[in-house]
């Protein structure tokens, strides 16, 4: 039988696809870049670059490759839902990873946006309980009431008793202050002074005056960055002397940028994920040396993104090269059981979506370093 061109060319095609060839996955991040919360948001999308870009150097996962594809929310939950449908549709991507604060991605739960994709969100920077249990969702840190719990009991431990919440007048602030006077309820301390300002603004000073007058000895900030500063500044201003607290998602440094050292020297942080100011395990070690080659800022929330980033990586090397879906990725990532990254410690299953409870308290130096 005579061989002819029309035979040979399915076996020429063949031997044309190089074994190995990576194959290109695309991964969602939807950040407020648009909103008083852009430098972080921008700071995040490096960390995520500069990852991928290091593993794709390399040949990817197992030959898999990441593309990103980013949307800007403007920290506005309906353009949060909006921007992960856009992405959704224009890219396929396999997971959504990172995003904002709670009101998004409770927006995408409401609207049914990750199920009807049949994609993950991973390592959300919220610890909203409402989120908790979602099946499509992976949370890589403690929750708000674990972290309230901590630093209710490090003011007990002080000898505080009276205390004052300052908080985000919206969905997740309101929540914030419902849990901290459940959890200060625990330590035996009482809410005595409240003070609210509006979501994407910085007028603070009604709530510096309100807190002020009933005198508690402590406060816990809620709030963003730049309106945690906002207020601490006025509060110091008009004479307050409480010791400050706030949780994980506000930064010293920015802290420190908005309200300055004097002021913010003393506050108490609770943070979800390991001291990153000294190579205090295999795995921060790991993180700033990224840090350092790559020019990038080093920060809890950075640090966050990158650990994330690195959990995505775990689930495509368990990954069926036959399903590389997102049902795929998800099957994976509940395939990886307890995984230690350098001695900070995850735990996953089909059933187990939270998979740290990792709380410690930090605290601003006097000149404004952050300890332990």
């Amino acid at each position: 039988m005579r061989t002819t061109l029309r035979h040979l060319l399915p076996l020429i095609a063949a031997l044309l696809l190089v074994p190995g060839k990576a194959e290109t996955v695309t991964v969602g991040h939807v950040g407020p870049v648009s909103s008083l919360l852009r430098e972080l948001a921008v700071s995040a999308e490096d960390t995520l670059n500069a990852y991928f870009q290091e593993i794709n150097a390399k040949g990817g996962v197992n030959g898999i490759k990441v593309k990103m594809a980013y949307g800007d929310d403007a920290f506005n939950p309906q353009k949060h839902a909006d921007e992960t449908r856009r992405i959704i549709k224009e890219t396929s991507p396999i997971a959504m990873l990172g995003a904002g604060g709670s009101a998004g991605p409770l927006e995408l739960l409401k609207q049914n946006i990750l199920s009807d994709a049949k994609i993950p969100l991973i390592a959300p920077i919220s610890g909203a309980p409402a989120l908790r249990n979602n099946p499509w969702m992976y949370h890589l840190r403690a929750s708000w009431v674990e972290e309230m719990n901590k630093l209710g009991q490090q003011m007990a431990s002080l000898g505080h008793q009276r205390i004052g919440v300052f908080y985000q007048n919206d969905p997740d602030g309101k929540f914030g202050l419902f849990a901290s006077r459940q959890e200060a309820k625990k330590s035996n301390l009482e809410v005595v002074a409240t003070g609210s300002y509006e979501k994407n603004s910085m007028n603070v000073e009604a709530a510096a005056k309100a807190i002020l007058e009933q005198n508690p000895t402590a406060v816990l900030m809620l709030g963003t960055d730049d309106a945690c500063g906002a207020f601490l500044k006025a509060y110091r201003k008009a004479g307050g002397t409480a010791q400050m607290y706030t949780v994980s998602v506000v930064g010293a440094k920015e802290l420190i940028a908005s309200a300055g050292v004097e002021a913010a020297r003393g506050t108490g942080i609770s943070q979800v994920m390991p001291f990153i100011y000294t190579d205090s395990s295999q795995l921060v070690k790991d993180y700033r040396a990224f840090v350092k080659r790559n020019k990038l800022k080093l920060g809890y929330i950075e640090f966050e993104y990158y650990i994330a980033a690195r959990v995505l990586t775990e689930g495509l090397k368990k990954i069926d090269k036959g399903n590389i879906t997102g049902e795929g990725l998800m099957t994976a990532i509940d395939s990886l059981g307890s995984l230690n990254l350098g001695g900070f410690r995850l735990t996953f299953g089909p059933n187990q979506r939270v998979a740290s409870r990792f709380v410690e308290v930090t605290v601003i130096g006097p000149t404004g370093e952050l300890i332990r």
